[in-house]
């Protein structure tokens, strides 16, 4: 098993699931967007539409291990899998995976595949209000509750 900086051990599984998730979440919907508002046409970049076009074989890669006995590869393809939905393709996936995206993913002891649920349900149109808790909110000048007051470094 390999380890991170922080010494804790992970396994490798975990590792490229993230990986794969993290390039995928760079084709999405809400990248394209930026991408449009900017003026650039995602569909003129070669890597986006040749990323984007592996999409369902990508999925099926990440699904094998949806029910992984070892939890955090479980939550890192299930990390992966929600950005995938995005496409129109797999968008029918949405709602076979709501349930374990909220049951596995939203309870998840890591800040950033809870925030990975949420806004993947909420793109889905299912409730997520449950879900946000107080420590996950941002902190904004209007709403401090529960914000630390200590310097982010």
């Amino acid at each position: 098993m390999p380890s991170r900086k922080d010494g804790q051990r992970y396994p490798l599984r975990q590792e490229l699931l993230e990986w794969l998730g993290s390039i995928t979440d760079e084709v999405g919907n809400d990248v394209e967007a930026v991408l449009v508002r900017l003026g650039r046409l995602p569909e003129k970049d070669p890597v986006f539409t040749e990323i984007r076009a592996l999409r369902p074989t990508i999925f099926r890669a990440v699904s094998a291990f949806f029910q992984d006995p070892n939890l955090p590869v479980r939550e890192a393809a299930l990390a992966a899998a929600v950005p995938l939905l995005d496409a129109p393709e797999l968008a029918h996936h949405q709602v076979s995976l709501a349930p374990i995206v909220r049951s596995v993913l939203a309870t998840s002891s890591d800040r950033s595949y809870r925030a990975i649920a949420v806004d993947g349900l909420r793109a889905w149109g299912e409730e997520t209000a449950s879900l946000v808790e107080q420590e996950d909110l941002e902190c904004t000048p209007w709403t401090a509750e529960g914000c630390s007051d200590d310097p982010p470094f």
